[in-house]
């Protein structure tokens, strides 16, 4: 596959992520861990959107309107995005299928489910009193979190782009997308 940004854009996304991996680790280092677990959630919603990036045109369902195709805006709900990846490990798509392990996906919603939870908490007193243990703990393992979905993500773009792989979007995972309209929304729509 041939890459669709420049070497320009491509050195300012990699100095872009490395800004903000540095202001997560200054946030855990001051003990800032609601900004920290912040972060980190926009870090990991970046990483899957940037993935689908590369390959949702070959989804026969990611049409102009369709909920994957809102042009560089990132709108896609986070756990749609990990359940894309994850259909296309199922699947054995070897770019993501030998770069990932499987848990990584379900780890992942299941910090998110965390990490959510307290935030929406965050203001009750029961949460208040235990806030800075509970966010200590939801940084620290979305830290962890974090740094293996880079390390995978590089190693698939890696794959992706080299010019001896040939992506193919298997047709089973297309069929789970929830892109996919319904014969009702096609008459409507």
């Amino acid at each position: 596959m041939k890459q669709t940004e420049s070497i320009e854009i491509r050195r300012e996304m990699v100095d872009m992520h490395d800004y903000f991996k540095k202001k997560i680790d200054e946030a855990i280092e001051r003990h800032e861990y609601i900004a920290a677990s912040w972060l980190i959630y926009s870090c990991l919603e970046n990483r899957y959107f940037r993935m689908l990036q590369k390959y949702r045109a070959d989804c026969k369902y990611c049409r102009p309107k369709s909920k994957c195709n809102k042009g560089v805006k990132n709108t896609l709900a986070i756990s749609t995005k990990i359940k894309c990846v994850e259909r296309l490990y199922k699947q054995n798509v070897i770019c993501i299928s030998e770069n990932f392990r499987i848990e990584l996906f379900s780890e992942t919603r299941q910090w998110i489910k965390d990490r959510n939870n307290l935030m929406h908490d965050l203001l009750t007193l029961e949460c208040y009193e235990n806030s800075d243990m509970k966010f200590k703990e939801c940084a620290e393992s979305g830290i962890a979190i974090l740094n293996e979905t880079y390390d995978s993500v590089g190693k698939f773009r890696k794959m992706f782009f080299d010019e001896k792989y040939q992506f193919v979007f298997p047709e089973e995972a297309m069929e789970g997308c929830p892109c996919k309209l319904k014969p009702k929304e096609k008459e409507n729509g």
